[in-house]
């Protein structure tokens, strides 16, 4: 083998028998019945098709193409390719023109150096990377340990691609002989069966891909960012901690208020039983009207005050600031599950309930200040129509039937 190598290119050498490879390989790679229409229909619902193979990227992506998923699948992630031999450019690798083996529309991706299936971690992060959440994935595999256990430790939805499993087959074992695997890498295959031969997943697809349908409702994916960096979700988390502080400056301003309201009334009220305890009366216009009017008065325009400032200003600001905590939740609240805390106290907050009626925030401040109106107003009210008692405690005053003397003591001389 030596001297051959020595005297020609073994390409050259092989170039025919590498052509009936390539000619056969090309004739009999097709997709499994329903794979395609299944697909574009997920895709047509606006759902993002995510391919993750352990194949180099040369291979994948001219099958790819091949079978006429360029475009189908929205992203490939797949390990780089190895590094061609000393002196043997691409060009010599590669038979057909450039064109045949690059994707025009589906976007590649590469996995780690050396992170081979089952590795959790690795799809998790490639969830991460296309803005996704395990929660709301589904991920199909033909192998039972490699893709639906690692499936189901990441939290994923897990689907067996029964109709495709090839693993078991004997035409499987002419395949590792031949193949480029070293034999660490057909040993571990070998375990990797054999660890999942007790395996049960949660969905199987038994004939075609189009099973699929029967466990899986396909939406159209929300989010806007598809790739966040780390920079970006700081960002991110201190935005959403400069707004929450801004909420808690608005809300400690309005319990204020609430409080000053209340103390300023209370203030009027008593003053207002002081002049009504000593029977204190007013004229305006010729009518007369207990003293205590007019302190119910201001009272009540006080409270009406103070009603306005915080609903209309302080209470607005406060919207402004939980609205746009929400605007940031939504933006990066499922690839940061923390900043949902806005969100899940305006929900609490809003299921509140009294007396069988829901009680948002705004409708509480409204009953809170509508409820101390309605007192002052019975206040007022009973002040005008109360009738005074003749011998309400006053200042006595003193009859004097005749003059007194007084004699004050003539200072002493010396």
């Amino acid at each position: 083998m030596e001297s051959i190598r020595n005297q020609s290119d073994i390409r050259d050498l092989f170039k025919e028998a590498l052509y009936k490879a390539h000619e056969g390989r090309d004739r009999t790679i097709k997709l499994y019945p329903t794979i395609f229409r299944s697909l574009w229909a997920i895709k047509e619902a606006g759902t993002r098709i995510i391919a993750y193979t352990e194949s180099m990227a040369f291979y994948s992506a001219y099958r790819l193409k091949r079978v006429g998923l360029d475009g189908v699948i929205d992203v490939l992630f797949s390990p780089e390719d190895h590094d061609a031999p000393a002196g043997v450019s691409l060009t010599k690798l590669r038979s057909l023109p450039d064109e045949y083996y690059e994707l025009q529309v589906t976007e590649t991706r590469h996995t780690p150096p050396g992170e081979l299936k089952p590795n959790p971690k690795v799809l998790l992060d490639i969830i991460r990377a296309v803005g996704a959440i395990p929660e709301r994935c589904a991920y199909v595999g033909d192998s039972l340990f490699k893709d639906v256990a690692m499936a189901r430790d990441a939290g994923v939805f897990d689907i067996h691609a029964k109709y495709g499993e090839s693993q078991r087959l004997p035409e499987y074992d002419l395949l590792r002989s031949v193949s480029h695997w070293t034999e660490e890498d057909v040993e571990r295959e070998r375990a990797i069966i054999q660890q999942g031969a007790g395996f049960k997943p949660t969905a199987v697809l038994n004939e075609s891909f189009s099973e699929i349908f029967m466990y899986c409702t396909f939406k159209e994916a929300t989010l806007k960012h598809p790739s966040l960096d780390d920079s970006m979700l700081q960002f991110a988390v201190e935005s959403w901690k400069a707004t929450v502080d801004v909420q808690k400056h608005f809300n400690d301003l309005e319990m204020r208020v609430r409080n000053f309201a209340i103390t300023v009334a209370g203030a009027l009220i008593a003053s207002m039983s002081f002049t009504y305890q000593f029977g204190l009366n007013t004229q305006v216009f010729g009518w007369e009207f207990p003293a205590g009017t007019s302190l119910m008065v201001a009272a009540i325009c006080a409270w009406l005050g103070f009603y306005f400032m915080d609903r209309y200003w302080y209470h607005i600001l406060l919207k402004g600031a939980v609205d746009h905590a929400g605007s940031i939740e939504k933006q990066y609240g499922d690839v940061l599950p923390a900043l949902k805390l806005g969100s899940t106290i305006s929900k609490v907050s809003g299921d509140v309930r009294i007396l069988g009626i829901k009680m948002n925030s705004t409708r509480r401040l409204n009953t809170f200040y509508l409820g101390g109106l309605a007192v002052l107003v019975l206040l007022l009210f009973t002040l005008l129509f109360a009738q005074q008692e003749e011998n309400r405690t006053r200042p006595q005053k003193i009859e004097v039937s005749a003059p007194v003397r007084i004699e004050l003591p003539s200072p002493k001389t010396e």
